[in-house]
């Protein structure tokens, strides 16, 4: 293994402080917040939920990878040096790392030379840009109105008569205004009629709830009304399970609420009541 860069010393020091500068817990002000688990000595040393910071490392020849930082409640804060680069090894509690890898719920499994073992949600990558405003109420099957200006685009974009044959749907080369203020590409949105239901595929690129998304699909009626909203995440079904806490099914008395879908990936699934 090889040492630390002396500037990654200094700059995994200055978090170290900056989380320490912070109230114990999980303020509003901090990052995102997920499940860790530390294991040392033999015996469990924390199990909960940790504030959690992922950033780019600062550039330096043949080091790369990035710096995960966590806020441990009542027991300070810890970081990882996850390094990818032939000159940049990892290093986690001042510990060279052995093994790091993902387990089945997308959970970072950290090993030390120091024989601590650290599980993490990692939360979101930090080069994937947060959708929470531009989706905010799809977790409660209650769209706000940048999600209903959208979902509102991409029905108008696909108008199709009652009578119009099943299959794949043309669209023209414009692109769709997106509510933050950019554009979706066209290549992004697929489209086809089953029967009388409009679906229509998007594809994402960005965060959400703190996972990252893979990808929209939405079921419209003939008269313009939405029946099925499934956002697709790039994470395993136990990972986004976990975190919602999700029903398996829609619960009779809270028609429309979200659920968890079957299948692989994650699925946070609503079918809206009419």
């Amino acid at each position: 293994m090889t040492a630390l860069p002396r500037f990654l010393v200094a700059f995994g020091s200055a978090l170290g402080l900056l989380w320490a500068a912070a109230a114990p817990g999980l303020g509003s002000d901090l990052p995102y917040a997920g499940a860790c688990e530390l294991t040392r000595d033999g015996g469990v040393y924390y199990r909960g939920i940790c504030a959690i910071r992922r950033a780019p490392i600062p550039p330096d020849p043949g080091c790369t990878g990035e710096l995960i930082s966590l806020q441990i409640p009542g027991r300070g804060g810890a970081d990882l040096l996850r390094g990818t680069g032939p000159g940049c090894a990892s290093d986690f509690l001042g510990s060279p790392v052995t093994f790091i890898a993902e387990d089945v719920e997308g959970w970072l499994v950290i090993t030390t030379e120091a024989g601590r073992i650290f599980r993490v949600d990692p939360g979101p990558d930090p080069a994937l840009p947060a959708l929470d405003a531009v989706l905010a109420g799809m977790e409660l099957c209650a769209p706000a109105a940048p999600a209903r200006a959208l979902l509102a685009s991409l029905r108008d974009r696909f108008p199709q008569a009652a009578t119009a044959p099943e299959g794949p749907l043309a669209m023209d080369d414009l692109p769709l205004p997106w509510p933050a203020g950019g554009w979706l590409a066209p290549e992004q949105i697929r489209a086809e009629k089953r029967g009388a239901t409009l679906r229509i595929e998007l594809q994402l690129q960005g965060s959400f709830l703190g996972l990252p998304l893979s990808r929209l699909h939405l079921g419209f009626g003939p008269d313009g009304a939405l029946l099925t909203q499934d956002l697709v995440f790039a994470v395993p079904r136990a990972r986004l399970g976990k975190l919602r806490d999700l029903p398996e099914r829609p619960r009779p008395a809270a028609p429309g609420g979200p659920f968890l879908a079957p299948g692989e990936p994650g699925t946070l699934a609503c079918r809206p009541a009419r």
